[in-house]
């Protein structure tokens, strides 16, 4: 890895790792957190008109794929932020690799050995200790409902992983495009349906955090964040990219505590520990296996 490459990794985690505190504060002053995400969708898929492109004969996997990255992930994990800590969040979301491993083998027939399930159940216990803490004043008293929902975005984003790996001569911005449509048919309608005041965004006091905070998730996460992440891919090995997602969850849960206050707790301690250490086993095993399915992008 080149010292450029290396500083295009760390601004990339560090977007993303950031990303949590932004959602954070967003959805618990700012926004309705389901409209925040059709917003965010809605005008990336705008920016990425140019590269909506009908691909025949692989457009049902791109369209579900769409529906897991562009509107389960952010449909679940947004209003989950509401309900727990954003360190939290952070360590939980990491169960994508996990569940990207599960997937392949049901789906993909992969053969994993017994350092990867090792990795697999360490990391599930982590998050389990780490649901059944006593939740702190960062965290809403819905905190093992927010968590069981952002298992489920971890899990959106593996299912969206393994399709993706499905898809052949169909590029990432072109990806992205659609994924941006489809969450912005689905997001609006769930908004309307469950949600109310969503105009409150608008208001004075505000307008700016959320235009702010709106302008920082479509350019600075969706659009520069992934395509300096797919540059990544095409010149490194996948392993040294996908531990990117161990350097984002550490600059998220730093974040945190740093600039939300958050309280470093010593079930979010242990947990956080073990729920790394099964990631980063898996990734590790991940290194002398090539053929695996790419690592879900973050937040």
């Amino acid at each position: 890895m080149s010292l450029r490459e290396f500083f295009v990794l760390l601004l990339i985690c560090t977007t993303w790792g950031l990303h949590f505190i932004v959602l954070k504060v967003t959805v618990d002053i700012t926004a309705k957190p389901i409209f925040y995400a059709a917003c965010r969708m809605s005008v990336v898929a705008v920016l990425l008109i140019p590269f909506l492109k009908w691909h025949k004969g692989v457009m049902k996997p791109v369209l579900a794929a769409g529906l897991c990255y562009g509107a389960l992930n952010y449909g679940l994990l947004f209003p989950a932020l509401g309900m727990t800590s954003a360190s939290a969040a952070a360590l939980t979301i990491e169960l994508y690799v996990p569940f990207s491993i599960i997937l392949s083998v049901i789906f993909l027939g992969e053969r994993i050995g017994i350092y990867r399930i090792m990795g697999i159940c360490c990391a599930f216990i982590g998050v389990a200790i780490i649901a059944l803490s006593k939740p702190d004043e960062a965290a809403g008293p819905l905190f093992l409902l927010g968590i069981f929902l952002i298992m489920g975005a971890a899990m959106a984003d593996a299912i969206g992983a393994v399709l993706v790996k499905s898809i052949q001569n169909v590029k990432p911005l072109e990806l992205l495009a659609w994924f941006a449509v489809v969450g912005t048919c689905v997001l609006w309608p769930i908004s309307w349906m469950i949600e109310d005041e969503q105009l409150s965004a608008f208001d004075s006091q505000n307008l700016w955090p959320f235009l702010a905070a709106l302008t920082y998730s479509i350019f600075a996460v969706s659009i520069i964040s992934h395509a300096s992440y797919y540059w990544l891919l095409q010149r490194l090995p996948i392993y040294i990219v996908s531990s990117s997602g161990l350097l984002t969850t550490l600059i998220a849960v730093c974040a945190s505590i740093l600039i939300l206050g958050e309280p470093l707790t010593p079930p979010l301690i242990f947990g956080g520990l073990m729920t790394l250490s099964g990631v980063a086993m898996i990734l590790w095993r991940n290194s002398h296996h090539p053929k695996q399915v790419k690592p879900a992008q973050k937040t």
